[in-house]
């Protein structure tokens, strides 16, 4: 997938993003952090089994939206909100540390200091209820980004990017 600079450096380089569902009522809101991966052109994001929700809206219906909107920690100056709508992959496969190395890299290479806040040694980890330890990767792949940019007037303005 084609995508401006701009706004690949918002998925790289944004800390957190909002993603929405959808519920039998409506669509449900939720900061996420996303991994973008270029190479495959597709996001990943990781929830706990123990707060199941999102999860049974993505398998109810798979629709899926990312608004990258806060740029709080990320270095970027004046960037564009993003928008991405897509479709989710749920696999039935629980995970913990093993399957999901990639993202607890990129997590921990983001943001050091969690690392040290999460690091728990075997001991530790089993004496945690496995609903708070169990993840589920959830995959998404793009089908339209849209990116709102401010003009010199201050003007909001929408573009589809891809």
């Amino acid at each position: 997938m084609e995508l401006p600079e701009e706004v690949t450096d918002v998925f790289e380089r944004t800390l957190s993003c909002e993603m929405t569902t959808l519920s039998r009522t409506g669509p449900v809101t939720w900061p996420m952090v996303a991994m973008w991966k270029p190479e495959d052109s597709e996001f990943v994001l990781v929830t706990g089994v123990a707060l199941p929700r999102k999860l049974h809206n993505l398998h109810r219906d798979n629709r899926i939206g990312l608004l990258f909107s806060d740029f709080t920690g990320s270095g970027l100056v004046n960037p564009p909100q993003v928008l991405v709508q897509g479709r989710a992959t749920v696999p039935d496969e629980l995970l913990t540390i093993e399957g999901l190395e990639d993202f607890w890299d990129f997590i921990f290479r983001r943001r050091p200091s969690f690392a040290d806040e999460y690091a728990l040694d075997t001991e530790q980890q089993q004496q945690l209820h496995p609903g708070l330890v169990w993840r589920i990767r959830v995959t998404v792949t793009p089908e339209r980004v849209w990116a709102f940019r401010r003009d010199g007037a201050g003007t909001q303005n929408l573009e589809r990017v891809a």
